[in-house]
């Protein structure tokens, strides 16, 4: 489970740094969209060898453990990264200026975790497509 939980993390990280150099200004849109593209298929293709790990399990042990790295990111990654902005806010004075951050923090972190969904989603139709439809090797002759 530790490494669908690690590929679901560093999917969050990717997305959350596309999203806030894109929200910045830092992208056009082009370049926003080919990286999107580009960072969906890789940690798709992460999320699938981390998965690859566990064939020899039966399929509902596996289904399982990709529900559960998924339940430890979505609640882990929130607790990780607002927690710390909200007391941080609480503790400095209004004139620090944090609060404007807080909206555009939650709504990132929404989309990446939204979007690791979506990998997991994407990775495991991949997953049953090859169990349902094997591979056929070439005969030889």
């Amino acid at each position: 489970m530790l490494p669908l939980v690690a590929a679901d993390a560093v999917g969050v990280v990717l997305f959350g740094t596309l999203y806030a150099l894109a929200g910045v200004d830092l992208l056009s849109q082009g370049a926003f969209l080919s990286c999107m593209l580009l960072l969906f298929a890789l940690v798709t293709t992460l999320w699938m060898r981390a998965e690859a790990r566990n064939q020899q399990l039966p399929a509902l042990r596996r289904a399982g453990r990709v529900v559960m790295g998924l339940v430890v990111v979505v609640i882990a990654t929130p607790a990780l990264v607002l927690m710390p902005l909200f007391w941080l806010d609480s503790q400095l004075p209004p004139e620090a200026g944090l609060r404007p951050t807080l909206a555009p923090v939650m709504t990132i972190l929404l989309i990446s975790l939204a979007l690791v969904l979506m990998v997991n989603l994407a990775g495991a139709m991949v997953v049953v497509a090859r169990a349902v439809y094997p591979r056929r090797r070439p005969v030889s002759r």
